[in-house]
């Protein structure tokens, strides 16, 4: 997307003024300045406009002055003009993101033209005609001067729009559309329609959504005939049959090779992943989940039962075959969905295998499963301090979050201390172990509703949050592991009707 400068000329006098427009039918009145700064004080004397000869005093140089817009942003064949007035009313970028596609998919170029009043313009009309004869793009026609009252003043493949903005919330916004000689409806009564476009958003103050509704009006009610000639279609053609003649043999060979050396990966991998499920099924044939003791409402005690219900269910589909007979000769070949069934049986068994592993180390005693309870701290505690080097960035400390993010880190900090000086007592076995898991897991979904809450209110606030920072706070940084860095995130795939399988 291009962006460009807002450009201003001042047209030397009234007389010369009159003849353009009377051309173009219009009546400005007085002096028109296209976009940009009225005059440049760094301009040579020498570039002075000749008229009027007398010069006029400070109170009214400007007085009648006409600004037309020029092009501010520019994607493919959307050509978006917005006046200073305008300026704060309307989202440029916003607006370009939502046609691209749109515009991509016709032929047309489309200037559209954004203006608010009071200006000395009559109304939305004058503002395309202005565009035209003094804008910066190539959407009048060259033969205006001979055939523009005629035939029309827009050039061929172009379509001209003008948005008159009220100057007072509320009142209507004034649409005009002005097509080129060779753009054509694409049903009966499309000009209308794309007069009628973002009535509701502009009658709702939403001037944004308004212009980028009229905008995607236009590229569907309105046809341009694609810019193709009859030789470049020739050329092409020829271009293409040629290459295809040349290169069809050697192309086939390397396609050929391609695919027999795919077909080994393929059968390599499924071999793979066949070890990788004969593995995990072995494991949790012969580690049933530990009983917790737990109430039968308690999450924890839940989680167990659903793993325990899993981990006994993955026996029925544990060695998924393919098609084929496994002992035959004739299994050379293994599709890629074949081989993406095994993956995703791989990847079930292999977090299930995980969780079950997790909830065998988390119920044994303390000092048997340090390792495990040291990972489960360590990841609390760097997103204790993610959300600290939030509070550091310029601005985080004045939004609603920051006393609750503040008050956060102190107390889980404190608590976080408490819970590690219980599991390092001998007086804690593994009957207090449990306990001590659930109330991490409670302090866990309170650190991420405070993180979620930081993230919400920055964008909010279109603060600028560095990469690294934002994913930790989001945990979603890539790791080679999840479940060695964040256990939890792993036991919460089992919660009861959380989605697990």
């Amino acid at each position: 997307m291009n962006r460009t400068c807002r450009t201003a000329v001042k047209y030397p006098s009234k007389l010369l003024l009159a003849g353009l427009f009377a051309a173009l039918g219009l009546d400005l009145g007085l002096g028109v300045v296209p976009a940009q700064a009225a005059a440049d004080p760094t301009q040579p004397e020498a570039t002075a406009p000749v008229y009027p000869s007398a010069t006029p005093n400070e109170d009214s140089a400007d007085d009648g002055t006409v600004l037309i817009p020029s092009v501010t942003s520019q994607e493919g064949n959307f050509y978006l003009a917005v006046t200073d007035a305008a300026l704060d009313e309307v989202d440029s970028e916003s607006i370009m993101d939502q046609v691209r596609q749109a515009v991509g998919e016709q032929d047309a170029k489309i200037l559209l033209g954004v203006d608010q009043e009071p200006n000395n313009l009559k109304g939305a009309g004058q503002l395309v005609r202005g565009m035209l004869m003094f804008g910066d793009s190539d959407a009048l026609s060259d033969d205006w001067l001979e055939n523009g009252k005629t035939l029309g003043y827009v050039g061929e493949g172009w379509i001209a729009v003008g948005v008159m903005l009220p100057q007072d919330a509320g009142d209507p916004v004034e649409i005009a559309v002005d097509p080129g000689r060779d753009v054509h409806e694409s049903a009966p009564g499309s000009r209308e329609r794309i007069l009628e476009a973002g009535q509701g958003e502009f009658a709702a103050g939403d001037y944004t959504a308004g212009i980028t509704a009229v905008a995607l009006a236009t590229t569907q009610q309105l046809q341009a005939p694609p810019d193709r000639t009859l030789s470049k279609a020739i050329a092409l053609g020829a271009l293409g049959a040629a290459i295809a003649f040349l290169l069809a043999w050697a192309w086939r060979a390397k396609r050929r090779k391609a695919g027999q050396a795919a077909a080994a990966d393929r059968i390599k991998q499924a071999e793979l992943l066949e070890s990788r499920i004969q593995q995990a099924s072995n494991y949790l044939g012969r580690k049933p989940v530990p009983d917790l003791g737990l109430p039968g409402e308690s999450r924890l005690a839940q989680v167990m039962a659903e793993l325990e219900r899993q981990r006994a269910g993955s026996q029925l589909g544990a060695r998924r075959a393919l098609d084929t007979d496994p002992g035959s000769p004739q299994q050379e070949q293994v599709s890629e969905a074949q081989l993406d069934q095994l993956r995703n049986r791989e990847h079930e068994l292999s977090l299930l295998r995980g969780a079950v592993q997790l909830a065998h180390a988390y119920t044994a005693r303390p000092r048997d499963a340090r390792e495990a309870w040291n990972r489960i701290f360590e990841y609390h505690r760097e997103r204790l301090e993610d959300l600290a080097l939030f509070l550091d960035l310029p601005g985080a400390g004045q939004l609603g979050c920051a006393q609750a993010a503040r008050a956060a880190i102190i107390t889980h900090t404190d608590e976080l201390q408490l819970l590690r000086t219980r599991l390092s007592r001998r007086s804690t076995g593994a009957d207090k172990a449990p306990g001590i898991l659930d109330r991490l897991w409670e302090l866990r979904d309170e650190l991420d509703g405070v993180l979620h809450d930081a993230l919400a209110q920055a964008g909010k606030a279109r603060l600028k949050i560095p990469q690294a920072l934002g994913e930790g706070m989001e945990g979603t940084q890539r790791r080679a592991d999840p479940q060695e860095s964040d256990p939890i995130a792993v036991l919460r795939n089992f919660v009861p009707g959380s989605g697990s399988r």
